[in-house]
Protein backbone atom coordinates (compact mmCIF):
# COMPACT_ATOMS: atom_id res chain seq x y z
CA UNK A 1 0.00 0.00 0.00
CA UNK A 2 1.08 3.60 -1.09
CA UNK A 3 2.41 5.41 1.97
CA UNK A 4 0.23 8.67 2.42
CA UNK A 5 1.94 11.93 1.77
CA UNK A 6 1.48 14.96 3.48
CA UNK A 7 1.32 17.63 0.98
CA UNK A 8 2.71 20.18 4.15
CA UNK A 9 5.20 18.55 4.39
CA UNK A 10 6.83 18.35 0.61
CA UNK A 11 9.60 21.29 0.63
CA UNK A 12 9.31 23.49 -2.20
CA UNK A 13 10.29 22.83 -5.70
CA UNK A 14 13.62 25.63 -5.91
CA UNK A 15 12.92 27.83 -8.35
CA UNK A 16 15.76 27.38 -10.84
CA UNK A 17 14.34 23.79 -11.17
CA UNK A 18 10.89 25.65 -11.83
CA UNK A 19 12.14 27.72 -14.65
CA UNK A 20 14.14 25.04 -16.38
CA UNK A 21 10.81 23.26 -16.58
CA UNK A 22 8.86 25.79 -17.87
CA UNK A 23 11.77 26.45 -20.32
CA UNK A 24 12.02 23.08 -21.35
CA UNK A 25 7.76 22.94 -22.26
CA UNK A 26 8.06 26.18 -23.91
CA UNK A 27 11.35 25.22 -26.55
CA UNK A 28 9.19 21.90 -27.26
CA UNK A 29 6.24 23.88 -27.85
CA UNK A 30 7.45 26.65 -29.60
CA UNK A 31 9.56 23.99 -32.31
CA UNK A 32 6.62 21.55 -32.12
CA UNK A 33 4.52 24.70 -33.49
CA UNK A 34 6.92 26.21 -35.72
CA UNK A 35 7.14 22.85 -37.36
CA UNK A 36 3.43 22.11 -37.21
CA UNK A 37 2.44 25.11 -39.08
CA UNK A 38 4.74 24.47 -41.61
CA UNK A 39 2.91 21.21 -42.22
CA UNK A 40 -0.46 22.25 -42.12
CA UNK A 41 0.73 25.10 -44.94
CA UNK A 42 2.54 22.85 -47.44
CA UNK A 43 -0.14 22.16 -49.62
CA UNK A 44 -2.64 24.89 -51.99
CA UNK A 45 -6.10 23.92 -53.19
CA UNK A 46 -7.47 25.28 -55.98
CA UNK A 47 -11.04 25.28 -57.35
CA UNK A 48 -12.50 23.87 -54.20
CA UNK A 49 -16.37 24.68 -54.14
CA UNK A 50 -17.58 27.71 -51.38
CA UNK A 51 -18.87 24.61 -49.05
CA UNK A 52 -15.39 22.97 -48.97
CA UNK A 53 -12.89 24.26 -46.72
CA UNK A 54 -9.18 23.77 -47.39
CA UNK A 55 -7.84 24.68 -43.55
CA UNK A 56 -10.17 21.65 -42.33
CA UNK A 57 -9.49 19.62 -45.16
CA UNK A 58 -5.57 19.92 -44.48
CA UNK A 59 -5.96 19.69 -40.46
CA UNK A 60 -7.63 16.35 -40.80
CA UNK A 61 -5.29 14.70 -43.14
CA UNK A 62 -2.45 16.48 -40.43
CA UNK A 63 -4.04 14.65 -37.33
CA UNK A 64 -5.96 11.57 -38.46
CA UNK A 65 -4.22 10.84 -42.05
CA UNK A 66 -7.11 10.89 -43.87
CA UNK A 67 -10.55 12.94 -44.83
CA UNK A 68 -13.43 12.64 -47.39
CA UNK A 69 -14.98 14.96 -50.50
CA UNK A 70 -18.60 13.63 -50.51
CA UNK A 71 -21.77 14.95 -51.82
CA UNK A 72 -24.11 15.21 -49.37
CA UNK A 73 -27.80 15.71 -50.17
CA UNK A 74 -28.54 18.51 -48.44
CA UNK A 75 -25.41 20.41 -47.60
CA UNK A 76 -23.83 19.84 -51.07
CA UNK A 77 -19.83 19.31 -52.19
CA UNK A 78 -18.08 19.37 -48.69
CA UNK A 79 -15.07 17.68 -47.06
CA UNK A 80 -15.18 15.94 -43.44
CA UNK A 81 -13.08 13.56 -41.34
CA UNK A 82 -13.84 10.26 -42.05
CA UNK A 83 -13.30 6.59 -40.88
CA UNK A 84 -13.23 3.08 -42.64
CA UNK A 85 -16.55 0.97 -42.14
CA UNK A 86 -18.06 -2.08 -43.22
CA UNK A 87 -16.08 -4.86 -45.46
CA UNK A 88 -12.87 -4.46 -47.24
CA UNK A 89 -12.88 -5.28 -51.34
CA UNK A 90 -10.53 -7.03 -53.45
CA UNK A 91 -7.49 -4.48 -53.00
CA UNK A 92 -8.25 -3.96 -49.39
CA UNK A 93 -10.01 -0.84 -49.73
CA UNK A 94 -12.91 -0.41 -47.45
CA UNK A 95 -16.44 -0.24 -49.97
CA UNK A 96 -17.93 2.14 -47.28
CA UNK A 97 -16.79 5.18 -44.83
CA UNK A 98 -18.11 6.64 -42.12
CA UNK A 99 -18.05 10.85 -42.62
CA UNK A 100 -18.17 13.28 -39.70
CA UNK A 101 -17.67 16.49 -37.92
CA UNK A 102 -19.15 18.19 -35.42
CA UNK A 103 -22.93 17.66 -35.62
CA UNK A 104 -22.57 15.65 -39.14
CA UNK A 105 -22.72 11.87 -38.94
CA UNK A 106 -23.46 9.79 -42.86
CA UNK A 107 -22.20 6.70 -44.22
CA UNK A 108 -21.16 7.14 -48.06
CA UNK A 109 -20.19 4.05 -50.45
CA UNK A 110 -16.69 4.57 -51.60
CA UNK A 111 -17.59 4.74 -55.48
CA UNK A 112 -19.94 7.56 -54.57
CA UNK A 113 -17.11 9.65 -53.03
CA UNK A 114 -13.16 10.72 -52.81
CA UNK A 115 -11.20 9.12 -50.28
CA UNK A 116 -8.45 11.35 -49.21
CA UNK A 117 -5.47 9.96 -48.06
CA UNK A 118 -2.40 12.06 -46.30
CA UNK A 119 0.15 9.35 -47.43
CA UNK A 120 -0.52 5.65 -49.08
CA UNK A 121 -0.66 4.75 -45.39
CA UNK A 122 -2.94 7.19 -43.51
CA UNK A 123 -0.16 8.34 -41.34
CA UNK A 124 -0.73 11.15 -39.56
CA UNK A 125 1.87 14.47 -40.12
CA UNK A 126 1.69 14.64 -36.34
CA UNK A 127 3.69 11.89 -35.77
CA UNK A 128 6.88 12.89 -37.37
CA UNK A 129 6.65 16.52 -37.04
CA UNK A 130 6.40 15.76 -33.11
CA UNK A 131 10.00 13.45 -33.31
CA UNK A 132 11.80 16.40 -34.67
CA UNK A 133 10.12 18.81 -32.16
CA UNK A 134 11.78 16.42 -29.56
CA UNK A 135 15.12 16.08 -31.07
CA UNK A 136 15.43 19.85 -32.01
CA UNK A 137 14.28 20.90 -27.97
CA UNK A 138 16.62 18.55 -26.73
CA UNK A 139 19.78 20.14 -28.78
CA UNK A 140 18.48 23.78 -28.13
CA UNK A 141 18.26 23.26 -24.20
CA UNK A 142 21.58 21.61 -24.49
CA UNK A 143 23.67 24.40 -26.16
CA UNK A 144 21.66 27.07 -23.64
CA UNK A 145 23.05 24.69 -20.29
CA UNK A 146 26.29 24.47 -22.15
CA UNK A 147 26.53 27.76 -22.54
CA UNK A 148 24.70 28.82 -19.02
CA UNK A 149 27.85 26.53 -17.92
CA UNK A 150 30.65 29.22 -19.35
CA UNK A 151 28.99 31.61 -17.25
CA UNK A 152 29.14 29.21 -13.87
CA UNK A 153 31.82 26.68 -14.26
CA UNK A 154 31.79 26.26 -10.50
CA UNK A 155 30.43 24.06 -6.96
CA UNK A 156 29.84 26.06 -3.91
CA UNK A 157 30.77 23.58 -0.93
CA UNK A 158 29.19 25.73 2.67
CA UNK A 159 27.75 24.58 5.58
CA UNK A 160 24.14 24.55 5.68
CA UNK A 161 24.09 27.80 8.08
CA UNK A 162 25.75 29.73 5.10
CA UNK A 163 23.82 27.82 2.53
CA UNK A 164 21.02 30.33 2.01
CA UNK A 165 23.13 33.68 2.23
CA UNK A 166 25.13 31.48 -1.28
CA UNK A 167 21.94 31.27 -2.78
CA UNK A 168 21.33 34.52 -2.50
CA UNK A 169 24.18 35.72 -3.63
CA UNK A 170 24.63 33.42 -6.75
CA UNK A 171 20.93 34.96 -7.50
CA UNK A 172 22.94 38.38 -7.92
CA UNK A 173 25.97 36.77 -9.80
CA UNK A 174 23.68 34.85 -12.16
CA UNK A 175 21.46 38.00 -12.48
CA UNK A 176 24.58 39.86 -14.18
CA UNK A 177 24.55 42.50 -10.99
CA UNK A 178 27.90 44.41 -11.57
CA UNK A 179 28.48 44.73 -7.32
CA UNK A 180 27.55 42.39 -4.57
CA UNK A 181 27.01 43.09 -1.63
CA UNK A 182 26.98 40.10 1.37
CA UNK A 183 25.70 40.65 4.67
CA UNK A 184 28.91 41.65 6.84
CA UNK A 185 28.33 38.43 9.45
CA UNK A 186 29.08 36.46 6.46
CA UNK A 187 30.95 33.89 7.22
CA UNK A 188 34.06 32.96 4.22
CA UNK A 189 36.80 30.71 5.59
CA UNK A 190 33.85 27.72 5.50
CA UNK A 191 33.45 28.41 1.91
CA UNK A 192 35.34 26.61 -0.71
CA UNK A 193 34.60 26.19 -4.88
CA UNK A 194 35.02 23.06 -7.18
CA UNK A 195 35.44 24.81 -11.05
CA UNK A 196 33.73 21.72 -13.08
CA UNK A 197 35.42 23.01 -16.21
CA UNK A 198 32.78 22.42 -18.46
CA UNK A 199 33.93 22.05 -21.87
CA UNK A 200 32.04 24.28 -24.55
CA UNK A 201 30.01 22.10 -26.97
CA UNK A 202 27.17 24.32 -27.91
CA UNK A 203 28.58 25.10 -31.65
CA UNK A 204 28.56 21.43 -31.97
CA UNK A 205 25.34 20.62 -30.79
CA UNK A 206 24.13 24.04 -32.90
CA UNK A 207 25.31 21.96 -35.76
CA UNK A 208 24.11 18.83 -35.06
CA UNK A 209 20.62 21.02 -34.32
CA UNK A 210 21.15 22.66 -38.10
CA UNK A 211 21.28 18.76 -39.46
CA UNK A 212 17.69 17.83 -37.80
CA UNK A 213 16.07 21.07 -39.01
CA UNK A 214 17.44 20.64 -42.55
CA UNK A 215 15.59 17.03 -42.39
CA UNK A 216 12.77 18.02 -41.04
CA UNK A 217 12.16 20.75 -43.38
CA UNK A 218 13.08 18.20 -46.09
CA UNK A 219 10.54 15.92 -44.86
CA UNK A 220 8.04 18.61 -45.20
CA UNK A 221 9.63 19.59 -48.84
CA UNK A 222 11.02 22.71 -48.10
CA UNK A 223 14.02 23.49 -49.80
CA UNK A 224 17.13 23.69 -47.56
CA UNK A 225 21.00 22.68 -47.35
CA UNK A 226 21.23 19.64 -45.67
CA UNK A 227 25.05 20.46 -44.14
CA UNK A 228 26.81 22.73 -42.24
CA UNK A 229 27.58 26.02 -44.23
CA UNK A 230 29.67 25.65 -46.68
CA UNK A 231 31.60 28.20 -49.97
CA UNK A 232 30.82 25.63 -52.39
CA UNK A 233 28.37 22.67 -52.70
CA UNK A 234 28.56 20.15 -55.43
CA UNK A 235 25.90 20.40 -57.97
CA UNK A 236 25.41 16.38 -57.38
CA UNK A 237 24.80 17.14 -53.89
CA UNK A 238 22.27 19.93 -54.33
CA UNK A 239 20.40 17.79 -56.73
CA UNK A 240 20.70 14.56 -55.16
CA UNK A 241 19.12 16.58 -51.91
CA UNK A 242 16.52 18.33 -54.49
CA UNK A 243 15.59 14.64 -55.54
CA UNK A 244 15.15 13.98 -51.47
CA UNK A 245 12.75 16.93 -51.13
CA UNK A 246 10.51 16.05 -53.77
CA UNK A 247 10.01 12.40 -52.84
CA UNK A 248 8.87 13.76 -49.47
CA UNK A 249 6.60 15.72 -50.64
CA UNK A 250 5.34 13.79 -53.63
CA UNK A 251 4.27 10.89 -51.06
CA UNK A 252 1.39 13.78 -49.83
CA UNK A 253 0.76 15.47 -52.75
CA UNK A 254 -0.21 12.68 -54.88
CA UNK A 255 -2.29 10.97 -52.71
CA UNK A 256 -4.12 14.50 -52.71
CA UNK A 257 -4.06 14.62 -56.48
CA UNK A 258 -5.61 11.32 -56.64
CA UNK A 259 -8.53 12.38 -54.50
CA UNK A 260 -9.22 15.57 -56.25
CA UNK A 261 -9.21 13.90 -59.57
CA UNK A 262 -11.66 11.19 -58.57
CA UNK A 263 -13.92 13.90 -57.55
CA UNK A 264 -13.85 15.78 -60.28
CA UNK A 265 -14.39 12.50 -62.48
CA UNK A 266 -17.74 12.08 -60.19
CA UNK A 267 -19.25 15.55 -60.28
CA UNK A 268 -17.46 17.74 -62.59
CA UNK A 269 -15.92 19.69 -59.99
CA UNK A 270 -12.60 20.91 -61.29
CA UNK A 271 -10.30 20.85 -58.10
CA UNK A 272 -6.69 20.76 -58.09
CA UNK A 273 -3.56 20.98 -55.87
CA UNK A 274 -0.17 21.51 -55.67
CA UNK A 275 2.76 22.19 -53.44
CA UNK A 276 2.44 25.91 -52.27
CA UNK A 277 6.06 26.64 -52.46
CA UNK A 278 7.48 26.17 -55.97
CA UNK A 279 8.67 23.06 -57.27
CA UNK A 280 12.78 22.83 -56.99
CA UNK A 281 14.56 22.47 -60.04
CA UNK A 282 17.23 20.23 -60.67
CA UNK A 283 21.01 22.29 -61.20
CA UNK A 284 21.88 22.15 -64.99
CA UNK A 285 24.63 19.12 -64.68
CA UNK A 286 26.15 20.11 -68.27
CA UNK A 287 26.62 23.71 -66.94
CA UNK A 288 30.49 24.89 -67.24
CA UNK A 289 31.29 23.86 -63.57
CA UNK A 290 30.27 21.19 -61.08
CA UNK A 291 29.89 23.83 -58.40
CA UNK A 292 27.24 25.81 -56.44
CA UNK A 293 27.34 28.60 -54.39
CA UNK A 294 25.64 27.99 -51.14
CA UNK A 295 24.74 28.31 -47.59
CA UNK A 296 22.69 27.26 -45.10
CA UNK A 297 19.73 29.85 -44.45
CA UNK A 298 17.08 27.59 -46.07
CA UNK A 299 17.77 27.53 -49.95
CA UNK A 300 19.85 25.59 -52.33
CA UNK A 301 19.25 27.98 -55.06
CA UNK A 302 22.29 29.81 -56.43
CA UNK A 303 24.10 31.06 -58.62
CA UNK A 304 26.39 28.56 -60.63
CA UNK A 305 30.26 29.61 -59.99
CA UNK A 306 32.12 31.06 -62.79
Amino acid sequence: MAENINPATLKPIPQQFEAAADRNILTYADYYKRLRLIALNMFEWSGLPESMNAHFLEYCLYWYGRAAFVNDPNLGFINTNCTPSETLNIYHEPIKYHCYSIGYDRDFELSEMAFVRNNFECIPTDDTVRLFAARLYEAERTIEVNIRAQKTPVVVVCDQNNRLSMINVYKDYDGNVPVIYADKKLNLDGITSIRTEAPFVADKVQAYKQVVWSEALTFLGINNTPHEKKERLLTDEVNSNNQMIENCYEVMLSCRKEAAEKFNKLYGTNISVDLRIPIIKEVDENANTNTIDGDNSGGTDGKLSE
